[in-house]
């Protein structure tokens, strides 16, 4: 179960449409099911369907504490046959000296820009804090 949102902010020119858009939130998860190997098996889990290859998950070590990485791409309207393809990153977050989780995720529908946005998510994930 999620929570509301920390903070949410959304990148776009001054004259132009939105980019991409950024959330984090702390997420409602029991005990036992706080570790990395945990939210792993839960993105293993989930169906696709994903373009582009399978997700990529990824372990990382952020300042904040451990964190999966997930990287997809998806269609915002999985039983339809048209509509937008939307890609992300999503950072699941176990901060060390607190008894949370955190889901800091950035999305985006300009495919062309992936790479330079999979950069911009990484950097927001390990600019985390909590105070």
């Amino acid at each position: 179960m999620r929570q509301g949102a920390l903070c949410a902010a959304v990148l776009a020119p001054q004259d132009g449409p939105v980019v991409a858009g950024c959330t984090v939130r702390e997420l409602t998860v029991p005990a036992e099911s706080r570790t990395v190997a945990a939210f792993r098996a839960e993105a293993e889990r989930a169906e696709g369907p994903y373009f582009g290859g399978e997700q990529i998950l990824t372990e990382v070590e952020l300042p904040l504490g451990p964190a999966l990485r997930v990287h997809r791409q998806e269609p915002t309207e999985p039983d339809a046959d048209s509509g937008t393809i939307v890609e992300g990153v999503a950072h699941y977050v176990l901060p060390r000296q607190h008894p949370t989780a955190l889901e800091c995720r950035l999305l985006w529908t300009s495919l062309g820009l992936g790479a330079e946005l999979v950069k911009v998510a990484d950097e927001l994930a390990g600019s985390l804090r909590l105070a």
